[in-house]
Formats: structure tokens, sequence, C-alpha cells
């Protein structure tokens, strides 16, 4: 009896990924959105302590969607489809060939480019990049997808982390102003409470 492997190509599917990435003085945070015809999967993180940049938190958020969809479906995704709004990420990764100057001057994002390849040929598996509209207004499905994914990105951003064994980095705390009548009153006669 000649049985047929569960990785071949009628049972590999494509898992569709939004992702999106939100970087700030407190940090960055990536947010990723899978489905297939498994499931669905929603992800966030922080960003690794490496990143500096909005470009290198994106292909962070497009490494994570494409790790998120391996790690949860394993050897039967035959492809992922990664819809993203940074077009530069989009043609980093189509590049064949980066000049050395882009190469200098963006070393952490080289650095997610080659893990992000890396992946992809160890896998085994296709990778197609859609650029999708970021901040748009519209009711689609597409626009839906990136503001959530934006949320989310935004929301792990507070959280970034540095690499392990590093302090994490977190937003500065605001300074409280006490707001009460009797420190307005105290203020108005020149004193501190």
């Amino acid at each position: 009896m000649s049985g047929r492997p569960l990785t071949s190509c009628a049972s590999r599917f494509w898992v569709t990924c939004y992702t999106d990435a939100s970087f700030g003085r407190s940090g960055a945070g990536w947010a990723v959105w899978a489905r297939c015809v498994e499931g669905r999967v929603v992800r966030s993180g922080a960003c690794p302590g490496y990143v500096t940049s909005s470009l290198e938190a994106e292909l962070a958020a497009i490494f994570a969607g494409v790790f998120v969809a391996c790690r949860t479906w394993g050897a039967r995704i035959g492809g992922v489809v990664v819809r993203t709004d940074c077009q530069a990420a989009i043609l980093l990764l189509t590049t064949d060939a980066v000049r050395p100057r882009t190469q200098k001057r963006w070393p952490g994002a080289m650095r997610l480019r080659a893990k992000i390849l890396a992946l992809v040929k160890e896998r085994g598996i296709d990778l197609e990049l859609r650029w999708v509209m970021g901040h748009q207004a519209s009711h689609s499905v597409q626009a839906y997808l990136n503001r959530a994914c934006d949320e989310l990105a935004a929301a792990a951003r507070g959280v970034a982390c540095g690499p392990p064994g590093a302090p994490a980095r977190r937003r500065r705390p605001r300074r409280r102003v006490d707001r009460s009548a009797a420190a307005l009153r105290s203020t108005r006669r020149g004193g501190m409470t």
C-alpha cells in the first residue's frame, strides 16, 4: 500500500496574513492576522531591540506573520500571502540585489530581510507580498483588517523590549498633575502642595 505524504501539493494550502507595525519613542510593536482553510490566528508583540525604524518594524511584522503561520500550521503550508501597508518593505524583500548604501544604512532591515528569506527557503514555502492601503476610512475587509492590526501593534508598542537580559523599554510615565481644587488654590497663591 503506497501512501501519500501529508505535505503533497494536493494537501498544502495558502495562508493569508495581514501585518502591521507601530514605531515610536516608546518602542516598536507588530501585529498579525492570519487565516487559512483550517482557521484563524491573531497575534501581536514587541519588536526586537535592534529595531530602530518604522521600516524595520514593518519587516519584523512580516517575519512574525510568516513565523506564526509556519508555527501554527506547520508543513501543511504551501505559501503565505502577506498583505502589508509598507511599500518599502515589499520592495526590499522582492529586490534581488540590495545596494551597498542601503545595506549600510539599514542593518536591522537587512537582518530581518535575511531572516524572512531564510525562513521561507527553509520551510519550502512560497511568499507573495501584496500592498494594502493603510489608514483608509472605507469599510472594506482589507481596511478593517489593516486597522485591527494597526491598533494591536500600537498596543504592543508600549511594552517593547530589547534583547534577552536587557531591561524592558517602556513608555515613559507622564508626570501626574494634581488638578484638585486645593492644588489649584495653592498654585494661585504661589505655593506647591
